[in-house]
């Protein structure tokens, strides 16, 4: 991981600074040595509960030394419950008018894909760009969930495709069909619907960026400089980063059902391309030949080769342009998915956690709430902190461009839901947080890119949520966390 990291530090050295310093202000920053436990989690639109001073980083914050564990888990038990049995075929219809949406955009970049002028290039970046971030994130995230499975499910009159055991798993030919990205779906549901959200925050969760940031975080460089490559990570983090990172995750789960010993650092370490090109993945089966046919192969050869190859036929021209649009569009789509999907968890308002906890219990609930942030949501918030009424086609745009992300805290408290739920979840969710002084953090996206760039460049802190601090009944220990702390290999060493 460190080498890669540094491949790609010397890589950005010219990079521009997306996210610099200078453009969004270090006022209030410190040295993640000086901070304490003294972070206000209010924010000046759209802060509910305001966590309180601490003296010390051992004081536990008044929030959670009161909160009812068992009766914050009842209420957000019984609304996911609620939600859940009110879907049916409005959901359905929801998803298909969001599908149809992101395909429009798609059509849009492939009926300009051949112009190389500005605007026919601007256009068909766009549309292709919108087209693969939404199909991920909005579309393949919330059916790989789980989140349509009964609503369409065949003995219901469904079509079971768009079901978790159907959608783009099983083949290739589903892949293409249904969600073609750079990361295996399949791989995808591991690392995420599996380790992310039921480890949220902890060391054992894949997508903690704090971790996994630690080389940059310590290095001495200026400051400036480590902004240019988080910018440059964010215009190549799917295939540099999650692509490999994900199918590691599938890798080691196999291994495990083979009886094969793999221990926790080497499960936790990160995996990027660099490591796999340059045979540093062969210990978890994934040398560069297997990794090339079976994740990034068919999304490079398809989108890259085979979409814009009928071009050839009328004017090369026409298919240099093409894939000039397609790879500026993988770039902005990279850009895209970035601000919207690492910011979710990060920031110096976000707690990190010890040990794990039991799947829906209130600390279950609670973790989701606190090491969660949301965006603008479909009802909006108030100056004074009131959510809004709901609102239609409005609501749909503004969450179709978040890729529906911006509804972390409830889709991380109830990740088996619809879209359309969890726009109706929003503010019931944040009713009930605010009744048990729950904090819950809802900020711009951008506010919460400058929040996780800081994070990622070491001039911030996550909030250490201390082991003393845990409701000792939730507590809970996952069967690969039960192997001796000294098994450092993977059994395909030994």
């Amino acid at each position: 991981m460190q080498i890669s990291y540094l491949l790609l530090l010397v890589g950005a050295t010219g990079a521009g600074a997306l996210l610099s310093p200078a453009a969004s202000g270090r006022v209030g920053l410190q040295a993640p040595h000086l901070r304490t436990a003294a972070v206000s989690r209010t924010s000046t639109l759209h802060s509910v509960a305001t966590s309180p001073t601490l003296a010390t980083a051992a004081e536990t914050p008044k929030w959670a030394a009161e909160l009812d564990y068992p009766a914050f888990r009842k209420e957000c038990h019984e609304l996911g419950q609620r939600l859940s049995e009110g879907q049916g075929e409005a959901d359905v219809r929801h998803l298909k008018k969001m599908i149809a949406w992101s395909n429009g955009f798609g059509a849009l970049g492939l009926a300009t894909m051949w112009m190389s002028s500005p605007i026919g290039r601007l256009l068909s970046v766009i549309g292709f760009s919108t087209w693969t971030c939404t199909r991920w994130t909005m579309i393949g995230h919330h059916i790989c969930h789980g989140g349509y499975n009964r609503q369409d499910d065949e003995k219901y009159g469904g079509t079971g495709r768009f079901t978790a055991q159907r959608f783009a798993v099983g083949s290739l030919v589903r892949r293409c069909r249904d969600w073609l990205d750079w990361m295996l779906p399949e791989a995808w549901n591991v690392e995420h619907n599996n380790l992310h959200h039921y480890r949220l925050g902890e060391n054992g969760d894949p997508d903690l960026v704090e971790r996994n940031m630690d080389l940059i975080r310590n290095m001495k460089l200026p400051m400036p400089l480590k902004y240019g490559v988080v910018a440059a990570l964010a215009a190549m983090w799917k295939w540099y980063y999650y692509a490999p990172n994900t199918f590691k995750q599938l890798r080691v789960q196999q291994m495990r059902k083979e009886g094969q010993v793999v221990s926790e650092e080497d499960a936790h370490e990160a995996i990027t391309l660099p490591h796999v090109l340059f045979g540093g993945g062969t210990r978890f089966g994934m040398g560069p030949l297997t990794f090339m046919r079976k994740v990034m192969g068919p999304m490079l050869f398809l989108r890259f080769f085979a979409l814009p190859a009928p071009l050839l036929l009328l004017s090369p021209a026409f298919y240099a342009a093409a894939v000039t649009n397609l790879l500026l569009s993988d770039v902005v789509s990279n850009i895209h998915s970035f601000i919207i999907i690492a910011t979710n968890h990060c920031g110096d308002d976000m707690y990190k956690f010890e040990n794990s906890c039991t799947p829906r219990s209130g600390t279950f609930y609670m973790r989701a709430v606190t090491s969660s942030s949301n965006f603008r949501t479909s009802n909006g918030v108030d100056a004074d902190g009131k959510a809004r009424k709901l609102h239609g086609f409005r609501a749909d745009v503004n969450d179709f461009f978040h890729g529906w992300l911006n509804y972390q805290i409830e889709h991380h408290a109830f990740p088996q839901l619809s879209m359309l739920s969890y726009q109706k979840a929003a503010p019931e969710m944040r009713a009930i947080c605010e009744k048990h002084g729950v904090p819950y953090v809802q900020q711009n996206v951008f506010r919460r890119l400058k929040k996780t760039a800081d994070i990622m460049v070491g001039a911030t802190s996550m909030l250490p949520f201390e082991e003393s601090w845990e409701y000792e009944k939730d507590r809970f220990t996952w069967a690969d966390q039960k192997l001796p702390a000294n098994m450092g290999a993977v059994a395909a060493e030994q």
